[in-house]
């Protein structure tokens, strides 16, 4: 059998955290911590100190403790039958203590394993397995294991393979005064663990800010043994039920007392990758945040607390406590709860009156204001248990109709002539009550009368056949028989534009309730505008146009369909705070536009052609939340008007532009130089977009 290391997918169980090879995936580095004590311990696995409940100790959810055997696992890459193994641990002063494992027979690809305790990892030359230890310390050694792949009956170098063992170990003794982190009180830059962190609320969530930016020293030089590089952190979030009791609620706070929510850190610039907190965050609750920094041994320790934050106006205390709650976008008006159930939709023409006349006269009386918070407050499970039936949507409607004609009629007319209609209605129902009563009879032979004219009517509809020779530029067929062609070559038919401009904003308000920290509306509105949720830059738009000419011969004359969008990227409002919040949005403009179009084009291969368009737009807008799938849509129509000039590129260099006709069938290659006004003017938003756009036309 030939020398050589014959073990491989080396793995590893009853660690803190490891290090992978990053070809082999093989593990190089395991890594134990210890910090407090472990409430409960089974001999198999790590336990969480975190749960400890007398005080703030580092702590660590994964922690190792003396009994807990570290299982290494590998697998044959030759076979071996009868081979010696043998491991071998190594400390930092170079002695080396050798023992020998029950020897291994089996194919390639046959997996064995062997086991060492923590506690036989420590020895005796550091005390760190010790809680009379009175520092931090760090244990650093090599564990090198392999199979006798040349039956000499022992494991020679070229046959082993080694892993470093790193054990951080903050014993019980001192566990508590890891507390300080003396660094961030001082406002001087971080040297030993994570400093300057703010947080902002989010719906069910927190963000950590990125401005300012948190800073991290690249591990804890504070040490006995070395140090240990810092790879994220812990948030703990404490409920308390006012602002009163924030203090209070920091300076007794217990490690066990709630879960430490962890992220990934960037040891080497602070950054966050994942910045949303999130897992057991709920809205509406007030909660304040102590965070400490956790190491690839998983100890957490350096905490920072608001009341020791609070020592320095200049560091971090600045948002330590906050109240998640709903976050809304300028899409966002979920407040006509039974009539979206009954109608279907939060944009139905129905609902949307609903809400202008909630605005316009509830929401400016004391009256009105004390019925919108009781209808937020009592309609929602209602319209969810109406949602749910067809039967029950449409008795609902049958039910809001009458309460729509008003606000229709107010809205339009005046309040005083929707009371007016509404006194008029009333004793004509009840006039019309006595006569259905009366002449049930009369009524039933009218509707048998009547009813034959109800029938559909069909149209008749004319028939058209391609003849086979139209390819060939036949035109007309007259009525002796002639066959008349057209020997010119004629017009292209279809174009298609695509252009690039840049796009203004939309006009769309929204009305937000403001709530209070438990969730309860005020009955307080507020109105945002699209600027308040995306800013006031305005956003590249991108379009196409495709162009059908039927008729060709006095210019070209034909209909305009076409389709642009605009991206956009804001944050939402927090309904509680009613500022914005730290959730991403996207922003979708997507105008649809469909009419006549003229082009000033009366020969083949001509270098300039002018043009007019315009017609009815179809706007729609889309709303996406950066954690939701289902994102908010409206639309509504509107009018566009555009003109421009084409530059014919095919005139200008004649042989690409015979290539693009002979092999691709384009005719003429243009640019394009356009101004186009799209207009919307509608209840739900208005739109109003001038702007000049740039881009390639094709005739085909």
């Amino acid at each position: 059998m030939a020398a050589g290391l014959i073990v491989k997918n080396v793995r590893a169980s009853g660690f803190s955290g490891a290090d992978l090879d990053g070809t082999t995936s093989d593990v190089k580095v395991i890594y134990g911590g210890i910090a407090g004590a472990c409430l409960t311990t089974d001999g198999s696995s790590t336990c969480n100190s975190c749960s400890n409940t007398t005080s703030l100790f580092a702590c660590n959810t994964m922690s190792v403790y003396p009994g807990l055997p570290l299982v290494i696992s590998y697998k044959l890459k030759e076979a071996a039958s009868g081979a010696t193994v043998q491991y071998f641990l190594t400390d930092a002063g170079g002695a080396v203590t050798t023992n020998t494992l029950p020897s291994v027979t089996g194919p390639a690809e046959s997996s064995f394993s062997f086991q060492i305790t923590w506690n036989d990892l420590c020895g005796t030359t550091l005390p760190n397995c010790s809680s009379s230890a009175t520092s931090s310390q760090l244990m650093v050694k090599t564990l090198s294991f392999g199979v006798d792949s040349n039956a000499n009956n022992s494991v020679d170098n070229d046959e082993r393979i080694s892993i470093t063992i790193k054990l951080h170990v903050i014993p019980t003794t001192v566990a508590s005064t890891t507390i300080a982190q003396t660094q961030c009180l001082s406002g001087a830059s971080a040297s030993a663990g994570l400093c300057f962190m703010e947080f902002a609320a989010g719906d069910e969530k927190i963000f950590v800010k990125s401005n300012p930016q948190p800073q991290i020293s690249s591990a804890d030089a504070t040490v006995t043994g070395g140090s240990i590089d810092w790879d994220g952190f812990a948030v703990f979030p404490i409920p308390v039920d006012s602002a009163s009791e924030d203090t209070t609620a920091i300076t007794n706070f217990k490690t066990g007392q709630v879960s430490p929510i962890t992220r990934a850190l960037n040891a080497v610039d602070g950054s966050i990758p994942d910045s949303q907190i999130s897992g057991g965050i709920q809205n509406f609750q007030r909660y304040c945040f102590i965070y400490g920094t956790k190491n690839k041994a998983q100890n957490i320790y350096k905490f920072v607390a608001g009341a020791q934050a609070s020592a320095d106006a200049t560091v971090i205390a600045r948002s330590i406590c906050l109240v998640p709650s709903e976050n809304v976008g300028i899409l966002d008006d979920k407040s006509c709860f039974i009539s979206t159930a009954a109608f279907g939709s939060n944009f139905a023409d129905e609902v949307k009156t609903f809400r202008h006349f909630r605005n316009q006269y509830l929401m400016k009386t004391t009256l009105g204001k004390l019925f919108v918070h009781y209808y937020y407050k009592f309609s929602p499970p209602l319209a969810d248990f109406i949602s749910q039936s067809e039967f029950l949507r449409a008795l609902a409607r049958g039910v809001l109709y009458p309460f729509f004609a008003f606000s229709y009629i107010a809205l339009n007319y005046g309040f005083a002539a929707a009371l007016l209609t509404l006194i008029v209605l009333f004793i004509l129902i009840l006039s019309i009550r006595k006569v259905v009563k009366q002449k049930t009879l009369l009524l039933f032979l009218m509707l048998l009368i009547f009813a034959p004219l109800l029938k559909a009517q069909t149209e008749s509809g004319e028939k058209v056949i391609q003849h086979q020779d139209a390819q060939n530029g036949l035109v007309k067929i007259k009525k002796d028989g002639t066959y008349i062609y057209d020997s010119d070559r004629p017009f292209k038919k279809d174009s298609s534009r695509i252009t690039f401009g840049q796009a203004q904003q939309p006009e769309i308000s929204i009305a937000i309730e403001q709530t209070s920290a438990k969730g309860a509306g005020t009955g307080e509105f507020k109105t945002f505008n699209f600027q308040d949720f995306y800013g006031e830059a305005s956003h590249l738009i991108i379009g196409y146009d495709y162009e059908w000419f039927p008729w060709v011969n006095q210019g070209k004359f034909g209909v305009q369909g076409g389709v642009s969008m605009m991206f956009a990227q804001g944050h939402g409002i927090q309904t509680a705070s009613l500022e914005s919040s730290a959730e991403n949005y996207t922003f979708v403009t997507l105008p649809l536009t469909l009419g006549p179009v003229y082009r000033f084009e009366y020969k083949d291969k001509q270098l300039v052609a002018p043009y007019v368009s315009g017609g009815g737009t179809y706007t729609v807008l889309i709303e996406k939340r950066e954690d939701k799938s289902k994102p908010n849509v409206t639309a509504s129509p509107g009018f566009y008007a555009a003109g421009g000039a084409l530059l014919n590129l095919s005139v200008i260099d004649s042989e690409s532009g015979f290539a693009l006709d002979s092999e691709y069938g384009i005719s003429n290659l243009w640019i394009s130089v356009e101004y186009r006004i799209i207009e919307v003017d509608s209840d739900n938003f208005k739109f109003s977009n001038r702007y000049v756009n740039a881009g390639l036309t094709f005739d085909f």
